[in-house]
């Protein structure tokens, strides 16, 4: 079959090939052997930039003799349309466990993220995200996957990130005034934070938090969360309508200075809240 454009799906479907076959027991030669594949077909199809059929694919995942839930999620990936627009479930406003997630980010170039509701999970402190979690008999769990997924930015080939957060979710008190106060530290301190101000002219496109990736070698990725699920474009028409919103975002937020300004006041609003509350 001939080679094909790498998209989000076939990266995910690439992404679960691999990790079964790292957690089976076959090596990679009999595999070649038993498929009659080159290592350089099995290569490709792992990472999402070369077409198979869906008997190929079953019968590579069977080879490897993974628990059934892991088969028939790869089956499952091998049968959805590939549109460039795909829905993954999570916990409401959690999409850390989503694996088409974090694979894209841990590859990122550039992360553009625009926030209206809370603090990007990617810049949360342990104490803001277990207090959005209270709910949660795993909210230990939780909060561990959020704090692993912000390790991204501790790597050698680590994403530039740029984060516009809308005023409101300074507003929103989450945990009371200390977590408040350390979370807006956390934001002080980071790069490229932009402060959205109240009143601002946003563009009509910005109605869910997103992040925008761009990549060094295959075209850009969005992600909007909705609640319960989050929603994955690739599609062209969708990332150029994103890659449009994040430079209006560039032309009403504030810029670093001003944010640092607006950040250390409201670093102080906290601090007093929470010498009142002592």
């Amino acid at each position: 079959m001939e080679p094909r454009t790498s998209t989000a799906l076939s990266r995910e479907l690439g992404d679960a090939l691999r990790q079964a076959r790292r957690r089976s027991a076959v090596r990679t030669g009999a595999l070649v052997e038993q498929l009659g594949w080159s290592l350089a077909r099995i290569s490709k199809l792992e990472a999402g930039t070369r077409g198979t059929s869906l008997l190929d694919i079953a019968r590579y995942a069977g080879h490897l003799r993974p628990e059934q839930p892991v088969f028939e999620r790869i089956m499952a990936l091998a049968r959805e349309p590939d549109t460039g627009y795909a829905v993954r479930p999570h916990r409401v406003a959690e999409p850390d466990s989503v694996r088409l997630l974090a694979l894209h980010e841990r590859t990122a170039k550039t992360i553009w993220c625009y926030s209206a509701t809370v603090v990007p999970g990617l810049l949360q402190t342990a104490d803001y995200a277990r207090a959005l979690m209270a709910s949660r008999a795993d909210a230990a769990r939780g909060v561990a996957v959020r704090m692993e997924r912000q390790e991204v930015f501790g790597t050698a080939s680590a994403p530039v990130g740029v984060f516009f957060l809308h005023e409101v979710v300074l507003h929103r008190v989450v945990g009371g005034p200390r977590v408040m106060y350390e979370q807006v530290l956390r934001l002080l301190f980071r790069d490229h934070v932009r402060l959205v101000p109240l009143g601002s002219a946003l563009p009509a496109s910005l109605t869910a938090d997103f992040a925008h990736m761009t990549f060094a070698d295959h075209r850009p990725l969005t992600y909007a969360e909705l609640g319960p699920a989050s929603v994955f474009m690739d599609a062209p028409e969708a990332t150029e309508a994103y890659r449009e919103s994040c430079a209006a975002l560039d032309r009403v937020a504030l810029g670093e200075a001003d944010t640092r300004d607006a950040l250390t006041r409201w670093a102080d609003h906290y601090e007093a809240g929470t010498a009142e509350t002592a």
